[in-house]
């Protein structure tokens, strides 16, 4: 027979504060155990403009916890142990997230096991009636950061081709675009992910309070997606409309962000506003009683193994990870530049043009210039080994270009099979001096190749999962455009066929396998 909680007799206060009593214990358990990533998770609140959201998301579930309190009165403590699945669970997820450096399973993984320790405490009935408070713990993770560019590129399209319908003539190179009173460029804070984050969790949470009916709080939640990315494109339009009409004397300094914030407040009212007029009334509430007592008196020792066996659970997760981490490989190994092939020559006194891709955390790199007649090629090698936090592959640091760069500029990108078996990435670049850039990017997995971070992460993970080394390397060609681009790629082409083994050589650091 499944045993309740020995309590006897008690107000509805007394009962509540015992309920959330254990729900504490059970939360500061699972803290303390990960209490790294949880101290990053806080650090981002604090440092991220884009997640600074997270910083009320615990005190806005702990307030709706807090509205639950009479009918949590009337609910009966039952441990579960149904809940160390998905404990469990998040605790592999936790793993795997460490041992491949991914920050986001990471995170997800945290609020996962902290849900489930709740769930065990409490039990099914608790946790079912405190599943959206618990669940709206989840957009304390900071994610979203992907759709940036994305982000970026629509808001860029809809700006230019709003100005052409206002009359406006623009010349556009990627992000960047010109209109007779001056240059604008959409950079990172205009993609509007502030917006998009910050608009879904509010309107998730209103949908949450003022519905009843799924469909209503469905729609609602969809125009909290969807009104957020119009508004931010109105809102990147208006702004370059007031420059331009003001002579770029309003909407292009701090006001900027003033702007734009102040209208993006106004369509949120107004969106609540509008979605007011539908409100249902909400959760009928029911009068607590007296909490549910168990004469047999064994509640509180399954209470205490449960909270033992989250502990437990929990503790096992590090040393697994110390065990993953320790792979074979050698740290220690110099990357050499590939020799220069028949009809090539080698000038490691500069890069072509002057630009050299960010890459940080590396354990060796080798860059070097290779010259055939008029054409010069530059070729980055970038070697990673016992990767981990700051040291791995792949990274939000690691790129082609700095955030803000003021020397380049992206203008195009996609894939290209310039690389037998994959399509590396390729991007043209502009830079400040006029001149322009052909970049092929790509990454070599111990004998693996592709141009996929998403694949990358998951071969880094098998690796570790499998305990094999995690030698891996970024690989990134680039050459001046000058007037004909596919000239351009062709002597790049004609490169990477000329230097095959010779990569191979540098990047394995023994003779080609034939």
């Amino acid at each position: 027979m499944t045993e309740a909680l020995a309590l006897t007799p008690v107000s509805g206060g007394a009962a509540f504060r015992r309920i959330a009593g254990l729900g504490l214990a059970a939360a500061l358990v699972v803290l303390f155990v990960f209490h790294e990533t949880a101290l990053e998770l806080a650090q981002i609140w604090w440092r991220s403009e884009t997640f600074a959201h997270g910083l009320v998301v615990v005190p806005i579930s702990c307030w709706l916890i807090w509205n639950k309190r009479q009918r949590l009165a009337g609910e009966v403590l039952r441990p579960s142990f149904m809940a160390l699945i998905p404990l469990g669970l998040g605790g592999f997820g936790w793993l795997i997230g460490s041992a491949a450096s991914v920050a986001a399973l990471e995170h997800f993984s945290l609020i996962a096991m902290l849900i489930s320790a709740l769930w065990a405490v409490w039990g099914n009935s608790i946790a079912r009636l405190l599943a959206f408070p618990l669940g709206f713990l989840f957009f304390g993770v900071p994610f979203g950061e992907f759709l940036i560019p994305v982000m970026m590129k629509y808001t860029a399209d809809f700006t230019v081709a709003a100005l052409r319908l206002s009359g406006i003539p623009v010349y556009r190179e990627g992000l960047q675009f010109v209109i007779p009173s001056g240059s604008w460029s959409v950079v990172e804070a205009c993609s509007g992910i502030r917006y998009l984050i910050a608009s879904t969790m509010v309107g998730v949470l209103f949908a949450y309070l003022n519905y009843r009916s799924l469909l209503r709080r469905a729609l609602f939640v969809l125009a909290a997606l969807l009104v957020p990315l119009v508004a931010n494109w109105l809102r990147a339009y208006l702004i370059v409309m007031l420059g331009h009409l003001s002579g770029n004397r309003i909407a292009t300094g701090v006001d900027h962000l003033i702007y734009g914030w102040l209208f993006f407040g106004i369509v949120i009212l107004a969106l609540f506003w509008v979605g007011s007029w539908w409100r249902e009334e909400g959760e009928e509430m029911r009068p607590g009683g007296e909490v549910r007592a168990n004469v047999s008196g064994t509640g509180p020792a399954r209470v205490w193994i449960m909270l033992a066996a989250v502990l437990a659970l929990g503790a096992l997760c590090h040393p697994a990870l110390a065990w993953l981490m320790d792979v074979p490989g050698d740290s220690s190994r110099r990357i050499e530049a590939p020799r220069p092939a028949p009809g090539w020559s080698r000038e490691d006194a500069f890069a072509v043009a002057g630009f050299l891709p960010h890459y940080v955390g590396d354990r060796s790199r080798s860059l070097a210039t290779y010259r055939s007649g008029a054409r010069a090629v530059s070729l980055l090698i970038v070697h990673y080994a016992h990767q981990s936090p700051g040291h791995e592959l792949v990274q939000w640091d690691n790129r082609l270009l700095f955030r803000e760069d003021k020397f380049w500029s992206e203008i195009e990108a996609g894939r290209d099979a310039i690389v037998p078996a994959i399509a590396a990435r390729r991007s043209l670049l502009r830079g400040a001096t006029g001149k322009s850039l052909a970049v092929w990017s790509w990454y070599w997995l111990d004998g693996r190749q592709t141009a996929d971070e998403f694949s990358a992460k998951l071969a880094l993970a098998a690796d570790r999962l499998a305990r094999r080394r995690d030698d891996s390397d970024a690989l990134v060609v680039w050459t001046e455009t000058g007037e004909n681009p596919e000239e351009a790629r062709a002597a790049v082409q004609a490169f990477l066929a000329a230097h095959k083994d010779a990569i191979r050589v540098s990047l394995l650091g023994d003779p080609p396998r034939r």
